[in-house]
């Protein structure tokens, strides 16, 4: 009878993707292509038309929304709502400001990356605003993005 063991069985579990990193793979995918479609039509229509059509292709996910059980809020439903409806606008004025630059003869590899780097923003406030520290990596990670920011408009 042979003594040679068995290699230690892995639980199944932990060889599985994280789900929250699939959706973050999902996301790069499907903004990388709504950066590119986003170029392609600033050629036809001007940036308040885009936003108006990008308002309205959000109509179907809305629905998907309004159907899911997580929809009854959290402990201050109010204030989120506001919050929500103030990053709703943000987030609409940057949408509009970036599609002018797409019509406004930018190109799309460089006006997506470069706009990819709103994170900067969030955490240069977060700082000032919020008060929260910032480490040294992230120090490092903001004057790169800076240099990026300089490569990309050469």
């Amino acid at each position: 009878m042979s003594t040679t063991s068995l290699p230690p069985r892995v639980d199944a579990t932990k060889k599985r993707v994280p789900s929250w990193l699939i959706y973050s793979l999902l996301t790069i995918a499907l903004w990388g292509i709504w950066g590119a479609t986003s170029k392609a039509v600033a050629s036809d229509i001007n940036a308040y038309m885009n936003q108006v059509l990008f308002t309205i292709g959000l109509i179907p996910l809305l629905f998907l929304v309004i159907r899911s059980p997580r929809l009854a809020g959290g402990k201050n439903r109010r204030r989120g709502i506001f919050y929500a409806f103030i990053t709703g606008i943000l987030g609409g004025a940057g949408n509009i400001l970036f599609f002018t630059s797409l019509t406004m003869g930018g190109r799309a590899a460089v006006v997506v990356p470069m706009t990819s780097l709103s994170p900067l923003a969030t955490v240069i406030l977060a700082f000032l605003v919020l008060r929260e520290k910032i480490s040294a990596s992230q120090i490092v990670g903001l004057g790169l993005a800076f240099v990026a920011i300089y490569l990309l408009s050469l």
